[in-house]
């Protein structure tokens, strides 16, 4: 006599699937029993990757496939821990079935719940998958967990880097993306809003949305560093590259948020333009800023829990100027400098180059989108609608690239007069600052101090975190000059006495 079946496969990863536990080699075990047996297969149900924990979308249709069929009478699996790794669920799941006369039967361990100790073993069993599932993921997470606390991030590679190796050996570098990436902590720290820096990536070829670039600019990974709910609330230094430093990166979430990484558009006021980019020689806690009302005085402060350090913006601003005043390129080494200057231009040239070998590559692909949806217009396989929309879009991508390639090109010609240009803005750097606009302000300090800079209110003056090189040397050049005058006309003139 013949009986009417449903078959079920499952794998619950795409591991199991790639090691031995094939749908297709389940199948054929079923299928094969079935014919030995007698069996009519009257549907297939399960696939990849259903859940070894909770009732899937798959299970729940072969439920319902056997509601509405009363002539099935077994639901054949290859295995017990095919049908499920959860004894309780999947007990309820075959006590549900029972209730349509209809019997699970694992038929490599032919085991027939349709009987007292067939029920009986297949529970057994069924204990059995859920404890080694149970103990094979916590010895999952405990190597996890022992990778992420050493420095290594063992998931899924982010945006920006290639990964090679396993588990504690795995090494990440950083690929064309991550240098995109690395422009786009740049540009954020210059104060570029999130908008235009997707623009910007996605006229060099890299596009995601404004959501996609906030979780970008607030995951530490890109600053060295690596959080994991396996490690708690801890941050580990990790042992992959980082596009950005930590300082940079806490200057960043600062802008986004004042320090929660949830963005937040706050007008920025140009009263404070030391805000974000002056931190706290305690604990590198970049500076808020408010205004004391009731004293009508402008404040910075330190927002850590415990720490509170604040300085009136006064004194803050004032000793800024002094202090950039120090870099200001005096007179007598204005040569020296203007070589200087002519180098870094070459740098900043061969920077540029690449940005524009970037930015022709994505222009290409641009002119051929267009001539391909020409193509297809004409042999009529879109209609003008689309042809219309797809148009417009790719000629507007078309224009800002040709633009940026324009402002590119301009940027580096006339050397000279733009070497100029930067001679005599440095000449008057603390008067340039003190005088200038909130962008003005932000420009000279990102110029001078890349990764800003720290306020120690014990001694009442700045630290620097790191100086721009080419003022770091004419700084130290134009303070050894001046002390050579102090000498030589202390020698030339008399003591008196």
């Amino acid at each position: 006599m013949s009986k009417n079946c449903f078959i079920w496969t499952r794998v619950s990863t795409k591991y199991q699937e790639d090691n031995g536990g094939s749908l297709d080699n389940q199948n054929q075990v079923c299928l094969q029993y079935a014919s030995l047996h007698s069996f009519v297969v009257k549907g297939e149900y399960g696939g990849t990757h259903e859940s070894a924990k909770t009732p899937g979308a798959l299970i729940k249709e072969m439920i319902s496939a056997v509601k509405k069929d009363k002539s099935i009478s077994y639901i054949l699996v290859s295995e017990v821990d095919r049908f499920s790794r959860n004894a309780a669920q999947a007990l309820s799941i075959i006590d549900e079935l029972g209730k349509y006369g209809v019997a699970i039967l694992s038929v490599k361990q032919g085991i027939d719940s349709s009987t007292p100790i067939g029920k009986m073993m297949l529970g057994v069993l069924l204990c059995t998958a859920e404890w080694d599932n149970t103990n094979r993921v916590d010895k999952f997470l405990s190597g996890r967990r022992h990778c992420m606390s050493s420095g290594v991030w063992c998931s899924r590679a982010p945006l920006g880097y290639d990964k090679s190796g396993k588990s504690i050996n795995t090494v990440y570098t950083i690929n064309e993306k991550g240098e995109l990436l690395r422009k786009a902590f740049h540009w954020k720290l210059q104060g570029i809003t999130n908008k235009e820096i997707v623009q910007r990536l996605k006229d060099r070829g890299l596009e995601f949305s404004k959501q996609t670039l906030h979780k970008i600019l607030t995951n530490p990974f890109y600053a060295g560093k690596i959080k994991n709910h396996l490690i708690g609330d801890e941050i580990v230094d990790g042992k992959h590259p980082a596009l950005i430093t930590y300082t940079q990166f806490l200057r960043v979430q600062e802008i986004l948020s004042g320090r929660t990484g949830r963005y937040k558009h706050k007008k920025e006021n140009p009263k404070f333009p030391l805000r974000h980019h002056v931190l706290c020689s305690k604990d590198f806690t970049p500076f808020t800023a408010y205004t004391n009302k009731k004293k009508n005085i402008d404040y910075y402060k330190c927002n850590l829990k415990g720490c509170g350090q604040n300085t009136s913006a006064k004194i803050l601003h004032s000793k800024y100027r002094e202090l950039l005043e120090g870099y200001n390129v005096i007179s007598e080494i204005q040569d020296l400098f203007r070589r200087v200057v002519m180098a870094q231009m070459g740098v900043l040239e061969s920077e540029s180059d690449k940005d524009r070998i970037i930015l022709k590559k994505r222009l290409t692909e641009i002119e051929t989108d267009i001539k391909n949806i020409q193509i297809r217009h004409a042999v009529g396989k879109i209609d003008d609608e689309e042809y219309n929309v797809a148009i417009s879009e790719l000629s507007q991508d078309r224009a800002k690239l040709k633009e940026n390639l324009e402002k590119l090109g301009s940027k580096l010609s006339n050397l000279p007069n733009r070497v100029a240009d930067v001679i005599a803005l440095c000449s008057h750097l603390g008067t340039l600052w003190a005088a200038g606009n909130l962008e003005i302000c932000r420009r000279v300090q990102n110029l001078v101090f890349p990764d800003g800079i720290l306020w120690d209110k014990s001694k009442n003056e700045y630290l620097t975190v790191k100086e721009n090189s080419v003022f770091s040397i004419c700084r130290k050049i134009s303070e050894s000059y001046k002390k050579r005058k102090e000498t030589a006309f202390c020698d030339a003139v008399p003591l008196c006495g």
